[in-house]
């Protein structure tokens, strides 16, 4: 994790922009939150840039739930190119790409918004497991039936509700696909398996933390080496006095802070002076964070000339 700022400490050096006179007034975590989201969806600060492995790969990968999106990949430890959803529609692109086939070279994006890290093969119910720490706590699952039709309740609303009740409970309604899931804070993991009636296959983990599942997923076809990612973290809200606030300066979030009281008070012109200073200390500490990087000029061809792209080594 990189960043040394917890909500405790963040709480502790800014709770007096908010109520001086009340650290815990739920409305500083509100507000921090939001600052927070605003942050991390407009740049590449400290903190902000992760990344995985994926041993392998069958069709596309899915990535983890706080990751938003992928800015980089190696396949079998050689660079390769990212592309997103329009790659596929656009004039001499490659077209559909087939997932049956082996690595095409390049990562396709498939869009935000899947709500599970695998597909249903085989529609079946849906069986929630839970732990008994969770038991009573309420999820709700959106989907479509065997015919490809939405599931609603019994009311006429979209989803269904399913009630945790410990080692798992399965859904009455048969599911082909698993368009979204809501759930509560919970104490421990929840996971979606999908039981056709002989077998039992598991198509989500969802983190304890996790309210509204979404999740991005690329392209690969038949990978069969390693596929190293480098991404943007996806916002997630705080809530616990221990949960690592990104990004951890306390200078950016103040200023942010201050932006959004300005905005509250619809002195506009005093809330986007504080969001430039944000940014501005944001993008300090990221220079800051380069430590030897030297700039390059890569030369680009283009049809009037010549176009010279500054780029980090």
């Amino acid at each position: 994790m990189d960043t040394r700022t917890t909500l405790a400490d963040a709480r502790a050096a800014l709770y007096d922009l908010i109520n001086i006179n009340d650290p815990n007034d739920p409305k500083f975590l509100r507000i921090l939150n939001e600052v927070r989201e605003r942050l991390i969806n407009s740049g590449k600060w400290k903190g902000c840039i992760v990344s995985t492995v994926f041993g392998s790969a069958t069709g596309f990968i899915t990535l983890p739930y706080d990751y938003l999106s992928v800015l980089g990949l190696t396949y079998d430890r050689c660079p390769a190119p990212v592309f997103t959803q329009f790659h596929e529609y656009v004039e001499q692109g490659p077209g559909e790409i087939d997932e049956t086939q082996k690595f095409p070279g390049i990562l396709t994006d498939m869009g935000d918004g899947f709500a599970t890290q695998l597909d249903i093969e085989t529609a079946g119910v849906i069986r929630v497991y839970s732990s008994a720490a969770d038991n009573g706590d309420v999820v709700r699952l959106f989907g479509e039936d065997v015919n490809g039709d939405v599931i609603y309740d019994s009311s006429g609303n979209e989803g269904v509700n399913v009630t945790l009740a410990a080692p798992y409970v399965a859904t009455t309604e048969q599911f082909s696909k698993v368009t979204g899931a809501q759930k509560p804070l919970t104490s421990n993991r929840v996971y979606l398996k999908v039981w056709d009636g002989s077998t039992e296959t598991q198509i989500a983990e969802y983190q304890p933390n996790e309210t509204r599942p979404m999740y991005r997923r690329y392209k690969t076809g038949d990978a069969e080496q390693a596929i190293r990612v480098i991404c943007q973290r996806r916002y997630m809200p705080v809530s616990a006095e221990t949960d690592w606030v990104v990004p951890g300066n306390i200078s950016a979030l103040r200023a942010g802070i201050r932006s959004w009281l300005f905005e509250d008070q619809s002195d506009m012109a005093s809330a986007d002076a504080s969001m430039v200073r944000a940014y501005n200390f944001l993008n300090d500490e990221s220079k800051s964070s380069r430590g030897g990087a030297r700039p390059t000029v890569d030369m680009v061809g283009g049809v009037f000339g010549r176009t010279f792209i500054p780029t980090l080594r």
